[in-house]
């Protein structure tokens, strides 16, 4: 009896702590399945983050350094190309979503990505790239959607910009270690080989989904997918006008894993630095998300956007005079702080002005816009920076875009504030 009670205080309070660890963290009360999500998002980045952010470096470095030596523009075309691919498909994932169910979406996903992420190790020629990045984005549509709607069918309305949080922070402990290692290996064995690694990730996060992953909602009426479903999302005026004001911000944003890695190695940089400055911004918000996200939810979604497009404007605009590491860490501190509060508050923002049973289309919708936003993005970019003699000056033409958006922010919050829109109801 006395050996029962010391055990049950020395391991009573070990739980105890643990449980206000994970209350401090947001992990507490929360259901089984999103423990799951978030590992899935964990291993997710982690196979994404060791070789995705060196997809330009590869296509466009010296052969020498075990790059293909392609045009910077054709690495541009490849991204909006890939891009507008994916708005097509989001024009029916979110119907898909809310007709068929989140699983099967997500399991449409993840299945190809291990073929086709492993497709890369092999690829060679301008023109399979373009078909692996077109097709990987196509079915990259019918995933975000189908998470995020999932998160919101199993979260209460109070805690789903908390999940979101969680999840882009856990997201990023794959950001924060994956890129260096990934430099590493690079460096050591080519890129190709990153590809070869990333492709066992996806497996993985394949057999997570087929057998932890239940089923969160199902519609008790059939529908059919319809281009006129999208009707009703299109006369929510407010959501419109965020997707709008969006899209302007992915436009800019984009730039930060595409464009940044080519202008790093062409101001005389080694590529092992923007692996160190992905892993940086991966650790901001691996650190700072629960404290950013506490305030931004203080102040307000619609506040928190205009701050963070003030973070996006600055940070672009200050590349226009970064020439060495600190320099550039700077630029991407600053930026993090504007990406940890924008992320968080948009998924929120998005899941709470949506009905539950077009919660699917709301998400696709939004991730239309911001699909164009950076498709676009990338193509003038790159474009610029393929045609402007003085190459830093496509930081200014970029910071001038993130000024001007200000404006859109502004008054999205006035009206926001006119409407009082409160979260849907489940």
């Amino acid at each position: 009896m006395k050996e029962y009670t010391m055990f049950n205080r020395v391991f009573g309070g070990v739980r105890t702590r643990m449980y206000g660890v994970a209350s401090r963290l947001g992990l507490a009360n929360l259901p089984f399945q999103i423990y799951v999500m978030l590992v899935l998002s964990l291993l997710f980045s982690l196979g994404r983050s060791l070789a995705f952010p060196y997809l330009a470096m590869y296509l466009t470095g010296k052969s020498a350094s075990g790059g293909l030596e392609m045009d910077p523009s054709l690495v541009g075309v490849m991204l909006m190309v890939g891009g507008f691919a994916s708005i097509f498909a989001l024009l029916v994932s979110g119907s898909l979503c809310d007709r068929f169910g989140r699983r099967k979406m997500m399991l449409l996903f993840v299945v190809p990505q291990i073929v086709l992420t492993a497709g890369y190790a092999y690829a060679t020629l301008f023109t399979e790239f373009l078909v692996l990045y077109i097709v990987m984005r196509v079915i990259g549509a019918f995933y975000d959607p189908a998470y995020s709607a999932m998160i919101a069918d199993l979260v209460q309305p109070d805690r789903r910009e908390e999940v979101y949080g969680l999840s882009y922070m856990i997201m990023n402990i794959g950001v924060v270690f994956a890129p260096p290692i990934g430099g590493v290996i690079a460096g050591a064995s080519g890129y190709p080989i990153l590809f070869m690694y990333a492709a066992v990730f996806m497996a993985v996060c394949a057999v997570i989904v087929f057998v932890l992953i239940k089923e969160s909602y199902s519609q008790k009426e059939g529908s059919s997918v319809t281009l006129a479903q999208l009707g009703g999302v299109f006369r929510d005026r407010l959501f419109i006008l965020f997707c709008s004001v969006g899209a302007l911000t992915s436009l800019v944003y984009s730039q930060l894993y595409g464009l940044l890695s080519v202008y790093i190695e062409y101001v005389g940089l080694a590529p092992y630095v923007f692996g160190i400055l992905f892993s940086i911004n991966g650790a901001m918000v691996v650190v700072l998300q629960i404290p950013i996200r506490k305030a931004a939810m203080r102040i307000g979604s619609t506040k928190a956007f205009i701050v963070a497009q003030l973070f996006f404007a600055v940070g672009f605009t200050y590349f226009l005079v970064s020439k060495d590491f600190f320099q550039f860490l700077i630029g991407v501190v600053i930026l993090t702080l504007g990406e940890i509060t924008i992320m968080p508050a948009s998924s929120g923002f998005i899941a709470n002005l949506s009905p539950v049973d077009m919660r699917g289309r709301y998400m696709a919708l939004s991730g239309l816009f911001f699909g164009i936003g950076g498709a676009i993005g990338a193509m003038m970019g790159f474009r610029l920076y393929g045609v402007l003699p003085n190459k830093e000056f496509v930081w200014a033409v970029l910071g001038a875009i993130g000024f001007a958006t200000l404006p859109g922010y502004l008054y999205l919050w006035k009206a926001h504030k006119k409407t009082q829109r409160t979260p849907a109801n489940d």
